[in-house]
């Protein structure tokens, strides 16, 4: 059976691919601060993906249950609609040790474990604000940039060794962290992404040939959204 590592998998688009994942027969592990409810027969850790020995413990828990780590997806994420001005410099370093650090640290210590497999695929959930920049959004686009980046550099390190990596780059999702940011009618959420369209992505990935090689996906949406741009 295949192993999946999810961090940051407890709601949202995490929950969503571990649902989907379950329904491919993956066997689950789920890494995040709180376990998730509404999942069954997933495995959970508790882990803050910021803090290199929880990342080295979630790690070591799924291949001591699992044997090996076929899928890693790094979920985790911290979204903020706000104008530089308003943004503090703790908030900054907090997106971008949420955003960034954590996925950074995930990939230099799962690697290893993946290149001695011969195999392994990681999956970064970027967004669109990492290859389109919006205004009221400077600091978390900064830190989605920098995930498409660091996923495109390791693509091309990660060539000839049997592991692939995808930075998926979805456009707005409905989530409670979306929705806490900003206010969208029934009309304008019908119109956004759903949490499942993003796992379906996700799916086609993983289940794809080894042969097949992609390094950022995006996935739009067809409606305009100005509010999802900057707080008015």
């Amino acid at each position: 059976m295949s192993s999946m590592l999810i961090f940051g998998g407890s709601g949202g688009i995490g929950s969503s691919i571990a649902s989907m994942a379950k329904r491919l027969g993956y066997s689950v592990v789920i890494a995040d601060k709180k376990e998730p409810s509404g999942l069954e027969d997933v495995r959970f850790v508790a882990t803050d993906a910021t803090v290199e020995t929880d990342v080295k413990t979630a790690l070591s828990f799924t291949t001591e249950k699992l044997g090996v780590i076929d899928v890693i997806v790094n979920c985790q994420g911290i979204y903020l609609v706000d104008k530089i001005e308003n943004t503090t410099t703790q908030t900054f370093d907090d997106i971008i040790n949420v955003n960034l650090r954590s996925i950074f640290l995930v990939c230099k210590n799962a690697i290893p474990i993946m290149k001695w497999q011969n195999r392994g695929y990681i999956v970064n959930i970027a967004s669109m604000s990492g290859i389109r920049a919006k205004a009221g959004q400077s600091a978390y686009c900064a830190s989605k940039f920098a995930v498409v980046g660091l996923t495109e550099s390791l693509y091309h390190e990660l060539e000839g060794t049997g592991v692939r990596i995808t930075a998926v780059c979805p456009s707005s999702v409905d989530t409670p962290q979306l929705n806490s940011q900003v206010s969208l009618t029934k009309d304008e959420l019908d119109k956004i992404l759903q949490p499942e369209d993003v796992a379906r992505v996700v799916a086609e990935l993983i289940t794809s040939n080894r042969r097949v090689h992609r390094t950022v996906v995006p996935i739009e949406i067809e409606f305009y959204i100005d509010k999802l741009d900057k707080k008015r």
